[in-house]
């Protein structure tokens, strides 16, 4: 009992140098950088995977955010009624940012691809998901491309129409102008020529008044029913002969001078005595002269 407290620190001495001396063999001392060797290239590999996977992580991030602009655009493509051109021109750029976006998101995965370091099925199978992900979305954003761009061209399509339809309408309003202008103007000659064609004229006095007029002569009447007068047709007085049936002669007697057809009309005075001139057929009444004559005594 007495010796092995001895024995156990001799045993330790002996352990103490012999670790120095391990320590200080070149055999140790190749170990040692081997190590340190095997712990830098670890660190770097350890750093390396960090930076992949905050890749993949950013990408498949940048993918969510993708898919819910992608349900904003596909809303917007079908949404019923018209796209106000600045909704279409935030649609374009939000479509060429995503495409733009994809594009390097399929170089950053060619380049991992591309690494014959990471090679592990689990490490390729997500790359493939990423992969085939990102060309259904390339997918997605050319359709949604070619709609855009059918709408702009229906749209472009549809402002030619419009301005085309401005221009018939207003070729048509010009037309229409010019129409009513033609028909105002020949509604005039036809008014003008139903005026002439429906005037009467008539002359009431007595023989020097109807001579200073030109409408007699000393010797009679100066115009017959079928010759000219001399007279200016100013001094008639002009009346509508489709509703001029009675003129007032204002004298107690009177004689028609002028040719009419008898039975057309009658003399007959009123309750005074005056003279009154009753034309019973107008129609036949002016047919042979549209020019009355009456002398008054």
């Amino acid at each position: 009992m007495t010796h092995k407290p001895l024995f156990y620190a001799f045993m330790a001495l002996l352990l103490v140098v012999a670790g120095g001396c391990v320590e200080q063999s070149d055999k140790y001392k190749r170990l040692q950088a081997q190590l340190d060797s095997a712990q830098v290239a670890a660190a770097v590999q350890n750093a390396e995977f960090e930076e992949i996977f905050a890749t993949l992580n950013d990408i498949e991030q940048g993918l969510k955010s993708i898919r819910e602009a992608e349900n904003f655009l596909q809303i917007q493509s079908v949404k019923g009624g018209e796209i106000s051109i600045s909704a279409r021109e935030q649609m374009k750029n939000n479509i060429q940012y995503i495409a733009a976006t994809l594009e390097d998101y399929k170089a950053q995965i060619a380049r991992l691809e591309a690494d014959k370091k990471y090679q592990s099925a689990q490490f390729q199978k997500r790359l493939k998901s990423i992969m085939a992900e990102l060309e259904g979305k390339e997918r997605l954003i050319e359709d949604l491309s070619h709609q855009l761009t059918e709408k702009e061209r229906q749209l472009t399509v549809k402002a030619e129409q419009i301005v085309s339809m401005d221009q018939s309408i207003a070729a048509l309003r010009t037309d229409l102008a010019q129409l009513e202008q033609k028909n105002a103007q020949q509604v005039v000659k036809m008014s003008e020529q139903e005026r002439q064609i429906y005037s009467g004229y008539y002359i009431i006095g007595n023989k020097s008044a109807l001579i200073s007029a030109k409408v007699l002569t000393k010797g009679g009447l100066f115009r017959a029913a079928k010759v000219s007068y001399q007279a200016e047709q100013s001094v008639f007085q002009q009346v509508d002969i489709r509703n001029t049936h009675i003129i007032p002669l204002y004298a107690k007697k009177g004689k028609v001078l002028s040719i009419h057809p008898a039975g057309t009309y009658t003399l007959s005075p009123d309750e005074n005595g005056i003279l009154i001139l009753h034309i019973s057929r107008p129609d036949l009444f002016w047919e042979q002269t549209k020019y009355l004559v009456v002398k008054v005594d």
